[in-house]
């Protein structure tokens, strides 16, 4: 109970200790998976390892990156349309913009509100403002605008940080701030002098090597925007020396929730330098038992105010001295086209960037000459983030990545792996990304065939104790055992600090275990497996109890639809009431190569539902066939729209046995 004392006391979450519940856990039955710390050497070599990290690295992340970048200096560091900047150079570069920042007065505390893409111009100032002990506040341009005039309200007023391509969408709203300075990096800055002598360059995609610089027209309007170039100049003349006295627990980085649940109005989430330092620690080889690897390249192409961006994409390849290559541009259409111009050895996307791109290379056939599709030696493995993945989909992602041969050029232990598959499973911010890590699906795999499941062996989650909880009358929670669906929480060292400005919510967030542990609920519904696999399900809420008694969570109907892989790519489950009846309606999306009876495929799906959930439920259930070239509508942040899908209402729905008559407006037939 420490931690919910402590957190309505301050508005933030205790730092998990997990010392403090050795003794405890070691009194748990094995069937908790909470216990699989202490029971594997993995798990006890992490808990050791946290004592180090206190000891050993309790300083800023720009230390930290400081210190690992001096192993490789000359190493790639980032990369940006063909230009290679070496550690070494985007250290001083950082120590620029840090002199820069202090001239202008941003001192230890101080609240950068930044607007930015992937620029290597962004982790310049990320690591430059970290050196100072200031936080950057990295948001969009979706924000409500009232929301956003909040936002910069509460910032530092000292100085506002753009790029050229996002400030267009909200220059009204900044410069009528009161804010003194505005700096907007320009898409251009970093652009290589002549693309065309890089050893990478993609001759069928030269549009993207070339930006205008649109800075100097913003300053005929407004005075007060310097260029980045101007802005290094202001810290030629800063002599004082700055001290960075910074630790764990300082206060670095304000990202946000994607928003989905209110369009316009997400949370702002605060990370510590804990979170970036830890989640980047657990990667080392010593800690992961991975084989180590030099030279890899991760896509930087999320949002930047996403977490999965600052902290999977950049800050955790720069702790393993491997090069971040930063893609300005966010499209679905344009997934494929980023990593062919940027060749990542891996790349973090949603399902539905995935997914398009893999039907652009299977389908459309796009960058395939002479019936010859163009191969992608270089990208050992693609991972999902912020929404699940369904078998179809996985099938179908993998099917492109075998043709275009990814990963056949990497080698890791003296073998090629010809392709990699999917990792399963959405991102949590709330929890500094704990349920996606680079080598999680990887090595789950591997693990599992030299364990053949004897004993547990995968290393735990960042230094996070990850379990699924029931809910009892009394309000408290019981721990699930393994495969036992319930609520998903965590104690985690890279745990956000809290919601900013939002104590309550920060609150409520926190549950109590049988055994008085408080726990961060990530408000969705799975289970552990045997192998302490995170099998993330739904969102809490997602359900229904219909009149004889059952309770049916959405995403049973979706796993009873999906099991036809070869017919069905992905389904998504939503609801319509009416007169006190629930008609459930599977939003369905074929596999685009589907050659079977469309209508015999759904005649399937329904007699499932009818043995699993009664007659008269299956009868009532209710279909919509997704277009294959539109697919899903999506967010901001690119994953599924779920509240625009269920706002459809029964429009082009269908009931394949005609037993259920609604008085639909347009009816949609069922094509072979």
């Amino acid at each position: 109970m420490k931690t919910r004392d402590y957190t309505k006391n301050t508005g933030r979450i205790k730092t998990f200790k997990i010392q403090d519940e050795l003794e405890l856990l070691s009194t748990l039955p094995e069937s908790k998976p909470s216990k699989r710390i202490i029971m594997t050497k993995k798990g006890r070599k992490a808990i050791n390892a946290l004592e180090s990290i206190e000891k050993n690295n309790n300083h800023s992340w720009y230390e930290e990156i400081r210190i690992r970048s001096n192993r490789q200096p000359n190493a790639t560091a980032l990369f940006y349309r063909g230009n290679k900047i070496t550690f070494e150079e985007m250290m001083k570069k950082a120590d620029e913009v840090a002199k820069s920042l202090a001239s202008i007065g941003i001192t230890k505390g101080d609240e950068i509100p930044c607007c930015l893409s992937n620029t290597p111009e962004l982790v310049y100032i990320l690591l430059a403002a970290n050196k100072l002990g200031a936080k950057v506040n990295l948001f969009g341009t979706h924000l409500n605008s009232e929301y956003l005039k909040n936002v910069l309200a509460n910032c530092s007023s000292k100085i506002f940080i753009g790029t050229d391509d996002t400030y267009l969408d909200i220059k009204d709203i900044v410069d009528e701030s009161n804010i003194s300075k505005k700096l907007i990096v320009s898409l251009a800055d970093s652009l290589p002098e002549d693309p065309k002598k890089s050893d990478e360059y993609e001759e069928q995609l030269d549009k993207y090597y070339h930006y205008d610089n649109k800075v100097k027209d913003f300053q005929i309007q407004n005075k007060s925007i310097l260029s980045f170039s101007e802005f290094i100049e202001l810290g030629n003349n800063y002599k004082d020396t700055i001290i960075d006295d910074n630790n764990l627990d300082t206060e670095f980085l304000v990202t946000y929730t994607s928003g989905s649940t209110i369009i316009g109005l997400p949370s702002q989430i605060i990370h510590k330098n804990r979170s970036l330092i830890t989640s980047g620690r657990f990667h080392d080889s010593e800690l992961s038992g991975n084989p180590e690897i030099k030279g890899l390249r991760g896509l930087a192409h999320i949002h930047t105010e996403s977490n999965t961006d600052v902290i999977t994409a950049i800050s955790d390849n720069l702790m393993q001295n491997w090069s971040v290559a930063l893609e300005p541009e966010y499209d679905k259409n344009k997934a494929l086209d980023y990593v062919i111009i940027n060749h990542p050895s891996y790349f973090n996307a949603t399902t539905s960037f995935l997914i398009t791109m893999a039907k652009q290379y299977l389908i459309e056939k796009k960058y395939h000459e002479n019936g010859v599709g163009k191969k992608l030696p270089y990208l050992l493995a693609t991972f999902a983030v912020g929404e699940g993945v369904s078998k179809g989909e996985e099938k179908f992602i993998n099917k492109f990545l075998r043709e275009s041969r990814a990963g056949s050029g990497v080698k890791i232990s003296g073998f090629s792996l010809p392709y990699t598959t999917l990792s399963i499973g959405g991102g949590d911010c709330e929890h500094g990304g704990i349920y996606y890590t680079l080598w999680k699906s990887l090595f789950e795999k591997l693990n599992c065939l030299k364990l053949k499941k004897r004993e547990y062996g995968l290393t735990p989650e960042p230094f996070a104790q990850v379990s699924a909880f029931k809910k009892l009358d009394n309000g408290l929670y019981e721990e699930c055992n393994y495969n036992e669906y319930g609520l998903i929480a965590a104690n985690s060292y890279s745990t956000m600090d809290g919601y900013k400005n939002d104590p309550d919510k920060t609150y409520n967030i926190l549950i109590t275990d049988t055994n008085g542990r408080d726990w961060v609920s990530s408000n969705v519904i799975g289970y552990i497996d045997e192998l302490g696999g995170v099998h993330v399900k739904g969102r809490v809420g997602k359900y229904a109890k219909y009149e004889n008694g059952m309770v049916i969570p959405d995403f049973a109907f979706e796993d009873i639809a999906c099991i036809d892989t070869k017919n069905i790519l992905s389904c998504t489950a939503t609801r319509y009431n009416k007169d006190g009846l629930i008609y459930p309606i599977l939003n369905i999306e074929f596999q685009p190569e589907c050659k079977h009876d469309k209508k015999i495929i759904l005649t399937s799906i329904q007699k499932r539902c009818e043995k699993n959930f009664g007659e008269d439920i299956g009868n009532r259930i209710l279909f919509r066939i997704m277009d294959n070239k539109k697919s899903y509508p999506l967010t901001g942040s690119g994953k599924r729209n779920i509240t625009a899908i269920d706002e459809m209402g029964i429009e082009n729905t269908i009931c394949i046995n005609n037993k259920v008559n609604l008085n639909v407006k347009e009816k949609q037939k069922v094509r072979k």
